[in-house]
């Protein structure tokens, strides 16, 4: 492998890309009470970029079986959080569980009232502010809602260690924000 045409490679792909450059923005159903949306995003300390499956059914009429495309799947997808002593973020994600499904009386919402979406947006060496106009890459999540939410694990052997946790989601399909030189692409909904 030539070294020189690896460097040069990655200078005209502007460099690799950091992973840890990333904020997560949340829109809870309009049930949920509060505004701390933004405040959460800065507790997120973990959120993918999706990936894409095609399931496939097996053909097999004379011979070897084949596979043939069937429709697009989308696995659920897990946001990680830090925990602070207010505990903001647990107690929100608790009250959007508690909407779907009443801890009292078992009785299940109306799908259209606890959906809600999360977006992404991963950014480069060079970016000042967590803004789409510096993102290079990112995506919405639509429809989605919270599924599980992780136990927080205490210790006494665990001094002078952050606590956090991880909320599982699972959502209806999401949109892709590819990067051009200028930033996203398409417009995105997404207050600063």
């Amino acid at each position: 492998m030539d070294t020189n045409a690896f460097l040069t490679q990655l200078d005209h792909e502007k460099g690799l890309a950091p992973i840890n450059r990333f904020v997560a923005k949340i829109t809870f159903p309009k049930k949920i009470s509060g505004n701390d949306a933004e405040k959460l995003s800065y507790l997120c300390d973990s959120a993918p970029l999706p990936g894409r499956t095609i399931a496939t059914s097996e053909l097999r009429h004379y011979g070897p079986t084949r596979k043939l495309a069937r429709e697009a799947t989308y696995a659920e997808f897990q946001l990680g959080f830090i925990v602070t002593n207010r505990m903001a973020a647990r107690r929100r994600f608790l009250e959007w569980m508690d909407l779907i499904i009443d801890p009292e009386t078992a009785n299940i919402e109306w799908q259209d009232n606890y959906k809600g979406q999360v977006e992404i947006l991963m950014f480069d060496q060079s970016a000042d502010a967590p803004s789409k106009e510096n993102a290079i890459a990112g995506a919405k999540y639509l429809e989605c809602y919270p599924t599980n939410m992780d136990p927080i694990a205490l210790g006494w052997d665990q001094i002078n260690q952050v606590g956090k946790f991880s909320v599982n989601f699972a959502y209806k399909r999401w949109i892709d924000y590819m990067a051009q030189d200028s930033g996203v692409n398409i417009g995105m909904e997404w207050s600063e």
